[in-house]
């Protein structure tokens, strides 16, 4: 659900009337605050207190009840609730983990409320789950995606004067790698992957930056002799998305958060979802945050978040004829 005050639980029951019937749902929620908004659009909802519990998927949402600190009031954040979203997240990754349900699609969250907690010190949903998963950092990549395009950023809530430090031919090298093992698992079995330059012009030959030279071009090369995957660049930016270059790859790894959503999103806002990979589980989410300033006029646009939820459903079996064929 995410953050209460925002439209994560408008998104979420709107999402459950469209995907019903595609997919069997759990939220996880405070089920007498949420059944007021439930109502608002006849959502029949259930409580139930263990997942072994639910039922009659198409009738009703099954909400496994957690108690949140304060009401939920659309369009304004309450300190109070940030125990209970930072709890919901890790109720449903240890779900995942158990096998007791097969994905979780998580709703947006504000990341300074839930700093405000003393417990959390993430920075957001992807370092949280890589630490509730028990994974190495930097284990887990941030894939955001619609019809258009598939795209990962190496450096995700970097600010934009620190991007050059991590851009380091290892960490590249590293992305990679876990690219083409992630991609291959649910996508494509030879995947091509376009790498994305750091400066514009993809630095001129060194004109206007190295980073090209020293660290992207040498991280690009050791996979050009590799028979299963095809990596291409570096590109300058600009010229790959004008071109529309992205439609001749499957992956974009792009150098920095905005290089990677800005055309994502141009191509399709509501359409975008994220995918989190490298994990031991399977996590989407919609690909907007909060949107706290529309939240009041139970207006929001809820496709990103019905599209997380078919998108794992997609993933799961993809996951499943894996399984079974080994």
């Amino acid at each position: 659900m995410g953050d209460p005050a925002g439209v994560g639980p408008e998104v979420l029951i709107k999402s459950f009337k469209k995907a019903k019937e595609a997919q069997n749902l759990v939220a996880i929620s405070d089920f007498s605050k949420i059944k007021h908004i439930a109502e608002m659009y006849d959502v029949p909802v259930q409580r139930i207190n263990y997942v072994d519990e639910v039922e009659n998927f198409k009738d009703h949402l099954n909400v496994l009840h957690l108690k949140f600190g304060a009401d939920f009031s659309a369009g304004k954040f309450d300190q109070k609730n940030s125990f209970s979203v930072i709890e919901s997240i890790r109720i449903a990754t240890e779900l995942c983990l158990k096998k007791e349900v097969g994905a979780m699609v998580t709703g947006p969250i504000n990341k300074s409320i839930l700093k405000s907690d003393e417990a959390f010190k993430f920075s957001g949903h992807t370092d949280y789950l890589e630490h509730l998963c028990g994974c190495e950092k930097d284990t887990a990549i941030m894939m955001m995606l619609n019809n258009f395009l598939k795209i990962i950023p190496l450096t995700i809530h970097e600010p934009l004067d620190k991007v050059s430090i991590k851009i380091k031919e290892a960490n590249i090298e590293k992305k990679i790698d876990l690219i083409i093992s992630e991609v291959k698992k649910y996508f494509y079995s030879k995947p091509k992957i376009a790498v994305l330059g750091f400066n514009p012009h993809a630095g001129e030959d060194g004109q206007i930056g190295n980073e090209e030279i020293s660290d992207i071009l040498p991280a690009i090369l050791k996979f050009q002799k590799t028979k299963d995957c095809v990596v291409d660049g570096p590109f300058p930016a600009d010229g790959f998305f004008g071109s529309k270059d992205y439609r001749n790859y499957d992956v974009t790894l792009a150098m920095y958060h905005d290089q990677a959503l800005i055309p994502l999103k141009l191509l399709s806002f509501f359409e975008t979802i994220n995918v989190t990979l490298g994990l031991p589980i399977i996590r989407t989410s919609p690909g907007h945050g909060t949107g706290i300033n529309i939240a009041k006029d139970f207006a929001a646009n809820c496709n990103s978040f019905y599209r997380a939820i078919l998108f794992a459903g997609q993933m799961m079996s993809t996951q499943n004829r894996s399984t079974n064929e080994h």
